[in-house]
C-alpha cells in the first residue's frame, strides 16, 4: 500500500518540504563530528560543515544516498519513486515527470538495486510446519527479434506458499540437476514444509534429504493430483506474472535478478510498501 498522492503532493512538488521530510525519516546521511579532525559539525544548507577554521572540511547531506546519483531535485527523484512504486511504466514516468527516458532508466534502475539490497536473507526463506509449498523451474528465454526460437535466457528456481502471503523465492541457476535443486531448496524451504512438484526427476531425493514432505503431480495426466490434491497452479502463475512484467530483453542473467528480487520484495510489502521503501532508503548505503 502506498499512500494517495494527494496526502504527500507537497513532498513532491516542493523541494524544501521534501528534504524535511526526508531527514525527518532519517534518509540522509547523518554525521556529528568531522571525519578529518573529529570537531563538531554543522548544517549548513545540504552540508555539513567542520567548525573549526582551520579545517572547514564540508560532507553533502546525500552521500551515500540516492539524491547523490544526479542533478535532480529530492522532490523530482521521489515524484519518479512515486510512480515507479504505483506500477508506472517507464514511459508513463517520462511523460508525467517531463524526464528523459535515459534518466527515467537510470533512476528505476537505482530504485530497483535499493530495494533489492534491502532484502534480507531471511526474506526469502519460506514454508514451515504444515505449510504447503510449491516449487517449479521456468526458462526466462530471450527471443529473436520477429523469429520465434530461443536465442538465449536463464534457468529459474521458485517457489511459493500457499498462504494468503504468498510469500515467495527466486533463484538464478546454471543447472536443473538433482544436487543444484536440493541445495537452492535446502536454503530457501524451512523444515516441516509439504513441498509440492512436478515428476522433475530432479525433486526425487527431496524427503530423504531435506525434513520435507514431499508430493508430486502428473502433469502428462493431470493439473491436480485427483488423489490427493497437489499441484503446482501457483508457482506456475506466479511465472506468468512476473514474464509479463520482465521486458524479453532484460530476461539475461545480467539483468534478471534484480527483476526478481524486486518482484520478491514488492510481494513481501504490499500492504506496507511505502513504508518499506523509506526504510530501503533508510538502510541501502549508495556508493
Amino acid at each position: 500500500m502506498i499512500p494517495k498522492i494527494l496526502d504527500i503532493i507537497n513532498i513532491i512538488q516542493n523541494e524544501d518540504d521534501c528534504l524535511r521530510f526526508l531527514k525527518n525519516n532519517d534518509i540522509f546521511y547523518n554525521i556529528h563530528q568531522c571525519h578529518a579532525c573529529g570537531s563538531n559539525v554543522s548544517l549548513d544548507n545540504k552540508s555539513y560543515r567542520c567548525t573549526k577554521s582551520y579545517c572547514r572540511k564540508h560532507t553533502s547531506l546525500f552521500t551515500g544516498t540516492i539524491f547523490s546519483q544526479s542533478k535532480l531535485k529530492c522532490n523530482e527523484v521521489i515524484h519518479i519513486a512515486y510512480l515507479w512504486l504505483s506500477g508506472c511504466n517507464n514511459s508513463s514516468i517520462e511523460t508525467m515527470t517531463g524526464n528523459s527516458k535515459q534518466t527515467i532508466s537510470n533512476f528505476i534502475t537505482l530504485l530497483r538495486q535499493v530495494v533489492s539490497t534491502s532484502l534480507d536473507t531471511d526474506d526469502t526463506i519460506i514454508g514451515g510446519d504444515g505449510i504447503v509449498v510449491e516449487i517449479d523451474e521456468s526458462k526466462f528465454g530471450k527471443h529473436k527479434y520477429n523469429c520465434g526460437h530461443r536465442v538465449d535466457g536463464v534457468w529459474v528456481i521458485g517457489g511459493v506458499e500457499r498462504t494468503n502471503e504468498r510469500l515467495m523465492f527466486a533463484e538464478v541457476v546454471e543447472r536443473r540437476d538433482a544436487s543444484t535443486l536440493i541445495e537452492v531448496i535446502s536454503r530457501h524451504i524451512a523444515p516441516g514444509s509439504i513441498v509440492h512438484t512436478d515428476l522433475w526427476r530432479g525433486y526425487n531425493d527431496l524427503t530423504e534429504t531435506l525434513d520435507v514432505e514431499h508430493r508430486m503431480v502428473n502433469h502428462s495426466q493431470h493439473f491436480v493430483n485427483p488423489l490427493d490434491g497437489t499441484h503446482t497452479l501457483t508457482i506456475e502463475g506466479t511465472w506468468n506474472g512476473i514474464k509479463m512484467k520482465i521486458a524479453p530483453r532484460k530476461r539475461c542473467r545480467e539483468s534478471i535478478e534484480e527483476h526478481l528480487l524486486e518482484f520478491i520484495w514488492r510481494r513481501k510489502n504490499e500492504n506496507n510498501m511505502w513504508n518499506a521503501f523509506l526504510n530501503a532508503l533508510r538502510s541501502v548505503h549508495i556508493g
